[in-house]
């Protein structure tokens, strides 16, 4: 089972169901970015631009003023980022059932950011596709907190992923 590196568990058994109390930490940064920068280019050897600038998820001001095809351009490159991600995790088709996730962006600047214009969309469309979680519908996901900070030398996004009930295929 892919979860056996994590925290130890906590496991109640009722009709079948297996309930465990387990989190699962991810960090996007630089380093991150760098790296997928690394595999982006190896795939796609004529391209030039680095295609996810910054680790945190792009604001709902920006790309829901963009037209339909660039912000499907930006929605693929970003599913395409975390589908990577996870499976560099070690983490792909989990297919986590119900879980609880709290998104930490920690900026570069102090400038005010809002939170809800944060909104993680991209990122949970790339869990679903990645198979991490079944959907990101409020079936699967119970909650979903965001909270924002400031970190000039170490802007990032940190996913904190509570899982609340896990696929009883990953036995």
């Amino acid at each position: 089972m892919i979860l056996s590196s994590l925290s130890l568990p906590y496991f109640f058994i009722f009709t079948g169901v297996r309930f465990i109390n387990k989190q699962i930490i991810l960090i996007i940064d630089n380093i991150t970015l760098d790296n997928y920068s690394k595999y982006y280019f190896t795939i796609h050897p004529k391209a030039r631009k680095i295609p996810i600038t910054c680790p945190y998820h792009p604001s709902i001001n920006q790309w829901m003023i963009m037209k339909r095809p660039i912000m499907n351009a930006l929605k693929g490159k970003w599913k395409d980022f975390i589908v990577w991600f996870i499976e560099d995790q070690h983490l792909t088709n989990l297919g986590i059932e119900e879980c609880e996730m709290t998104f930490i962006t920690y900026f570069k600047t102090r400038i005010r950011h809002d939170c809800d214009n944060f909104v993680p969309k991209f990122i949970l469309d790339g869990f679903s596709e990645s198979g991490l979680i079944i959907d990101d519908d409020s079936e699967h996901v119970k909650s979903l907190t965001l909270q924002c900070g400031y970190d000039k030398n170490n802007p990032r996004t940190e996913i904190y992923i509570n899982i609340l009930k896990e696929n009883d295929s990953n036995e």
